[in-house]
């Protein structure tokens, strides 16, 4: 019976990894299809001519407010990405902990702040879009880094003070109060002695911030107008035409625009795993 239930569960994993593994494969592949394989019948699995082309060397044209061709110039769009999810990550985190650690140790803002900022998350960002818009052109901020970056906060920190305040009421009260008693004051004891303990959940946070970022495209698309500030979303966009997606540019930019968070995530995987099931079981 142990022998059937062993194989029963590695079919099942089987399946799951092949349910959410192909939309990858089939990513990379369709990368180096050339445009008269994109949609055979049936389909090919693997191409059989493979080429770069989707990635350099075609000539871009546009059709109908999109655009076809390779992704030559998808460096500026990469390094606005690059700019804004490691910003909102890192300023994200600081104030995310900030603010968490006060409502953890002194309840700041009584018993029901925390449900309050939690609650911020339940609004569509569409809701925040228009009144963004108006503060950062009022702020002359409207294309760019900043208006990416603080509209983005908004959406980030909730959800990291939500995660970290948990996470620093695990930490015991007595790690406080001993570094008192050496003489630290509550900052040296917050920035010595607790962050390390928190690491797990500061990656958290941090990883969950930059992909969050990294993968936004409403704001994007209203707060910027060109390549001096928008980001990869953005860019894929372009290869979505008014009378067909160019699938092959489509899917390379969508393995550079894949490949930044997933080397990220797997450096911080093992902070990341502790950080999210820090709390989940109390013994």
């Amino acid at each position: 019976m142990r022998k059937i239930f062993k194989v029963v569960r590695y079919i099942l994993v089987a399946v799951c990894l092949i349910f959410f593994l192909f939309p990858v494969y089939w990513l990379v592949i369709t990368a180096f299809k050339p445009s008269n394989e994109w949609f055979t019948m049936p389909p090919k699995f693997f191409p059989t001519r493979p080429t770069l082309s989707n990635f350099f060397g075609a000539k871009e044209t546009e059709v109908f407010g999109g655009t076809t061709g390779s992704i030559e110039n998808i460096f500026p769009y990469l390094r606005n990405s690059i700019v804004v999810g490691v910003s909102v990550a890192l300023i994200g985190t600081v104030i995310s902990a900030l603010a968490a650690y006060a409502i953890a140790r002194y309840r700041v803002g009584g018993p029901f702040l925390a449900e309050w900022i939690i609650s911020i998350r339940m609004l569509p960002p569409i809701v925040s879009a228009v009144p963004l818009y108006v503060i950062f052109t009022k702020l002359r901020l409207i294309n760019t880094w900043w208006a990416l970056i603080l509209s983005h906060l908004v959406i980030v920190v909730p959800l990291g003070v939500w995660l970290l305040i948990s996470f620093f009421r695990e930490i015991p009260r007595e790690i406080d109060e001993a570094a008192y008693v050496d003489g630290a004051t509550p900052f040296q004891a917050f920035f010595y002695v607790v962050l390390p303990l928190s690491a797990p959940g500061l990656a958290a946070v941090a990883v969950l911030s930059l992909i969050q970022s990294w993968g936004e495209f409403l704001l994007a698309l209203v707060l910027t107008n060109d390549a001096r500030a928008q980001t990869l979303p953005i860019f894929l966009g372009r290869y979505i035409t008014g009378w067909r997606v160019a699938w092959g540019p489509l899917s390379a930019a969508g393995i550079v625009t894949m490949l930044p968070v997933v080397v990220f995530a797997l450096i911080a995987q093992r902070y990341l795993i502790r950080g999210l099931t820090f709390g989940a079981v109390k013994g």
